[in-house]
């Protein structure tokens, strides 16, 4: 795997359960929200747990601009969960992805979905100022709230 590409992971398992093609995902290796980080250059962890209230903690996020980080997504609930990073318009075409496909898994360098009781980790490199969210896009979890904002300055 090339440095400049980090693919989400899955702590429990190596293989990604994506069964989509890289094309077909809004999360490109670029986005206006920044790009995939490189693991040595990590300048802070930060865990997010995914909660069946349709909320994530922590709910907001800011980070300075150039900031790599390791984000850990636990879900220690009873439902799917995702984490997507993204505009909202990034967001609004990965919620067109997820109601086209809704039982497959997304994993790509800026999105991971995680099942119940399930750890996984994204690398993220914020290198634009701005406001981005961070969406779960299983049916019905973004519309209910189940979003973070993410403030780069």
């Amino acid at each position: 795997m090339s440095a400049l590409v980090v693919q989400a992971q899955d702590l429990e398992s190596p293989v990604s359960k994506d069964q989509h093609l890289p094309e077909e995902h809004s999360g490109s290796e670029q986005s206006a929200a920044g790009q995939p980080g490189k693991p040595d250059e990590v300048t802070r962890t930060i865990e997010i747990k995914t909660l069946d209230s349709m909320k994530y903690d922590p709910s907001s996020l800011t980070i300075n601009r150039g900031e790599t980080l390791r984000l850990i997504v636990n879900n220690i609930g009873r439902l799917t969960h995702e984490a997507t990073i993204g505009t909202v318009a990034e967001q609004e075409s990965h919620a067109g992805e997820m109601h086209a496909a809704p039982d497959t898994p997304h994993d790509s360098p800026n999105s991971v979905t995680v099942e119940p009781g399930q750890t996984k980790e994204l690398v993220w490199r914020f290198d634009r100022p701005g406001r981005f969210e961070i969406g779960c896009h299983v049916p019905g979890h973004y519309q209910a709230g189940m979003i973070a904002e993410v403030t780069v300055r």
